[in-house]
This record gives C-alpha cells, structure tokens and sequence, in this order.
C-alpha cells in the first residue's frame, strides 16, 4: 500500500492544558471493555501489563473480560484485508494512545516503546508531521496491532504537563461524531487541527483520561466487536433523541447502543430518574441533527503530513496528497 499524506496534530501538547479544567467526579466515567474468550483474559492482560503499569496497573481504565460471544481467538492470525496498491488503509476504529514522560525510567515512553518489539506486536501504519511543523508537536506516531479485532496501540512521548490515557476513535463522520459525543459526555470538544478533536474526561495532578476523535480521508475505521467504550451518564432517555436506532437494555442500568459511524457503546445509567422527572416518559429516537463530514468540502492544498503502512511492518514508497479537512 502505498503512503498517504496529511496533516494530524493529534499529538498537541500544548492545547491540553486549557482543557483539564474539566474535572469529572468519578474518573471511571469512560472506561475501554475488552472482550476476550474464556482463558484469554490473564494472557490479555500479560500482554498489555507493561504499557498500564504507570497508569492502570489495575486494569480499571482498560477492562479484559471472557465472554462465551467473544469476536475471536488470540490464536488467529491478523489477516491483511488490504490492496498493498489502494491508498485506503482499514484498521480498528478504536485505539488506545498513551501519553508518557520522555524519561520516566523504566515507565519512560522510551523504554515503554520496546515492548512493541517482541511478538504478537506488529507495525501496522505511520503518522508523521512535515519538517516545518510546529516545533510543539511530536513529529511521528507509530500505531501496533496483536490480534484481530483487538484494539490497536500507540506509545507518545510528552515533556511536560500530565500523561495521557486516551481513547481514539478514527471515524467517517466527523461532524457527527463530534456532536454526538458532545451531548454523551456533556462536554465541549476541544479542537486541535481540521478533522481532529478531543474531551478531556477525567483530570488530575499528572494524569488525564482523554477520549479524541480523527478523520483522515486516507483510513477507513471498522467498528470492533471486541472493543467498545463504557461511560456512565445520568439517564438514557437524555440521549434518546440523538440515537438512529434505539437502544438495547441488557441488564439494569446497562444499555447498548450505536455511535454515528455505528461503533457500539455500553452506556450505564447513574440516575435513571433523572430525564424522566423531567419528560415524564422515555423519549423516542430521532436522527441526529448534524451536519455529515461527508458533505463538507475538501480542498487540496496547504496541510501536509504522512502515513505509511505495511502489514509485514516495513515502510513502503511514499505518494503526496495535500488536502486540508473542514
């Protein structure tokens, strides 16, 4: 496959900082379920135990779970779904970016980084930023995969201000996706380049739980059936109107439902009187009212920047295209 161009300044460190004011009470309020096939678990959690260790040694934040329904086995093969001649690269839509001190020891981003060495990591795809970047932003991305269905990793060093733990969606429709997400959380996403937002979910001295979303024309995310998020709101009738299908309750205050591009979310209710002492019923389900991305315009010029990709963990040749994401 060959390489594609853009510009992604998801690796801002700078624009955190007008964003951590926005403390969440309970910092599990957005938590990564895993689901994995009975047996699987503790070697799941082997395999993720060195990169938490700093900041979820107890699997809290990032939960393994056995389930009878799980996607797939750690036994299969990551399969090469792509054209190497097609620009399009297909991948998880969730990943998970750690932000680390650049020297830290042995919980380094630097000495966290080699554990992407030893197999079953593999090099999936390359985000780098042009020369004349900004000086502010981390120049290379690197994104590793294990086994089919399971989320995909990235390791960014930082300098200064908290270390992150983010949970990144790669999406279709941005628009949408920022605006539902918005009303989800409660909160105002935060911008850091065209295409590219994130919330900032739980703060506090050194550490962040972040969840952003990227549109990049040249990834094409599929949902996973073995990964979705977790967050806990007051009443599931608050969002009702913002749904395109109606939600599924699985047990209490446990409900299944959808995100624009169709990724599947736990939601858990925390006062699920909350929206009906204000209604009086439970809402029924509307489209979300939102611009789609696909309608906005792109024009091919100004940002630049690249990706690269190769199932066997290689670079291949490079191509440009500069188009700029509104």
């Amino acid at each position: 496959m060959e390489d594609s161009v853009f510009n992604d300044e998801g690796f801002d460190e700078c624009i955190t900082e007008e964003a951590n004011f926005l403390v969440a009470p309970d910092p599990y309020d957005c938590t990564l379920q895993i689901k994995v096939r009975w047996g699987e678990a503790s070697s799941v959690k082997k395999l993720y135990s060195p990169f938490l260790e700093g900041l979820d040694p107890t699997f809290q934040f990032i939960s393994v779970n056995e389930s009878d329904d799980a996607d797939c086995a750690l036994d299969d093969a990551c399969s090469d779904e792509d054209d190497d001649e097609s620009p399009i690269l297909q991948c998880q839509a969730i990943s998970v970016v750690l932000f680390l001190y650049e020297t830290f020891g042995r919980l380094s981003a630097i000495d966290v980084q080699r554990n992407f060495h030893f197999l079953p990591w593999k090099f999936h795809h390359r985000v780098e930023l042009p020369l004349d970047a900004k000086p502010r932003v981390t120049a290379v991305q690197d994104f590793y995969q294990t086994f089919p269905g399971l989320p995909l990793w990235s390791i960014c060093p930082v300098h200064y201000g908290n270390e992150h733990l983010r949970f990144h969606i790669f999406t279709k429709n941005f628009l949408q996706m920022r605006t539902f997400y918005e009303i989800l959380t409660g909160k105002k996403a935060t911008s850091g380049s065209p295409g590219f937002c994130f919330f900032t979910l739980y703060s506090q001295s050194g550490f962040d739980v972040q969840l952003s979303l990227k549109h990049l024309p040249q990834i094409c995310p599929k949902p996973s059936k073995s990964a979705r998020l977790k967050l806990k709101i007051k009443d599931i009738s608050t969002i009702m109107p913002h749904l395109k299908e109606p939600p599924v309750q699985t047990e209490g205050t446990l409900w299944v439902v959808s995100d624009p591009d169709g990724n599947e979310l736990l939601i858990e209710e925390t006062d699920p009187s909350y929206g009906r002492r204000k209604t009086g019923r439970l809402l029924s389900n509307t489209s979300l009212e939102t611009s789609d991305y696909e309608t906005a315009s792109i024009e091919t010029e100004s940002l630049a920047g690249s990706l690269n990709y190769s199932p066997q963990g290689t670079l291949t040749s490079s191509f440009s295209k500069r188009l700029t994401l509104l």
